[in-house]
């Protein structure tokens, strides 16, 4: 059943990146904002309020490593969750059941990513994410990802600012270099306490 709901939401996902090399992107990113059609999702506490630290598109085995932070009653927790290209610049990862993960728009200091999310009870949640290489982002970029997030049928009034609240330690490399997790079921579930 999930497979067939995901096929279905991949037909309308968008490709404004799909001539892009996104290995270009590869780099240090911090997130700035998230919305959520599923506010639960990004509340203190949910699995999409991510503190990203860095992104690898590795174009040439067809994936995506995102190492980031998840903050779980006020801890920084470190996370690698690994990828598996399935279409275009679309990857499939497995985090709080399946997402299909896309960057859809890039400039030279920010990048949008959406999220298509089943969760363990089929239910289906889409995310938008802001990402920047510094600590904001500028006004147009800012004004495209509201457009993009309306677009996905994610209200405005569901966008949650996230850089004030990351705490997490910054270009801590060696943090998921030494203790790299990757992101199963199992695990997620020992995250959230269920």
């Amino acid at each position: 059943m999930k497979v067939l709901l995901l096929t279905l939401v991949l037909s309308l996902v968008c490709a404004d990146l799909s001539t892009t090399d996104l290995s270009q992107l590869s780099g240090e990113w911090k997130t700035i904002y998230v919305a959520a059609s599923d506010l639960e999702k990004t509340n203190e506490n949910g699995p999409f309020r991510v503190f990203t630290c860095a992104i690898n598109f590795d174009m040439a085995n067809d994936e995506i490593i995102l190492d980031v932070f998840v903050k779980i009653n006020g801890q920084c927790i470190p996370l690698s969750v690994t990828g598996k290209r399935i279409k275009g610049n679309v990857f499939a990862i497995n985090y709080e059941g399946k997402i299909l993960y896309e960057p859809i728009y890039a400039s030279e200091t920010s990048l949008v990513a959406y999220l298509i999310n089943v969760d363990e009870n089929n239910e289906v949640s889409k995310v938008t994410v802001m990402l920047s290489k510094g600590n904001h982002v500028n006004e147009v970029d800012f004004e495209k990802y509201k457009e993009l997030t309306l677009e996905k049928n994610i209200p405005e009034g569901n966008i949650v600012d996230l850089a004030n609240l990351d705490n997490c330690p910054e270009n801590e490399n060696r943090v998921f270099n030494s203790q790299r997790q990757l992101c199963s079921g199992n695990q997620t579930r020992l995250l959230h306490g269920t």
